[in-house]
C-alpha cells in the first residue's frame, strides 16, 4: 500500500512535498485572482478538469494489470501533456497581464514532479467542493 512517507523516499526523485504543493498552489491561485483577462476563469478550469482526469487515470494505475496499463499508457501521456499545457497557458496569461507567474519555475519541468502537482490540484479541489 501507498504511503507519503514511501513518497517522499521514491526513488524516481524529483519529489514536491505538500508544503510545497501549498505554496505554489497559493501562489498561482493568487496570480490567476489578481489577473484582469477577461476569460482567465475558462482557462482557470480547464486546469482544473485537466488535473482532475489525469489523477483518475493515475490512481487507476495501482489496480491495473500489465496489460491495461500498456493499453492506458498513451492516453495517460497524453493527459499529463495537456496539464503541462494548461499551466504554460495559465503561467503566459498571468505574464500578459503583467502579473508574477514566478510559481511556475518553482514548479519546474520535471515531468513526474508536475504530475505529482496536478494530482495534488486534484486533491485540494475535491476536499474544497464538499
Amino acid at each position: 500500500m501507498n504511503t507519503y512517507e514511501a513518497y517522499l523516499k521514491h526513488e524516481a526523485g524529483n519529489i514536491i512535498t505538500i508544503e510545497e504543493c501549498m505554496k505554489i498552489y497559493s501562489a498561482l491561485v493568487e496570480s490567476i485572482s489578481s489577473c484582469t483577462v477577461e476569460d482567465k476563469l475558462d482557462f482557470w478550469n480547464e486546469f482544473i478538469n485537466r488535473a482532475a482526469r489525469y489523477a483518475y487515470i493515475r490512481n487507476q494505475w495501482e489496480t491495473m494489470s500489465i496489460e491495461e496499463k500498456t493499453s492506458a499508457d498513451d492516453g495517460r501521456s497524453k493527459a499529463h501533456n495537456v496539464v503541462i499545457i494548461s499551466l504554460n497557458t495559465l503561467a503566459r496569461i498571468v505574464e500578459g497581464d503583467g502579473g508574477d507567474a514566478s510559481w511556475r519555475a518553482q514548479l519546474g519541468n520535471e515531468r513526474k514532479r508536475i504530475g505529482d502537482f496536478a494530482c495534488f490540484v486534484s486533491y485540494i479541489t475535491g476536499i474544497s467542493n464538499r
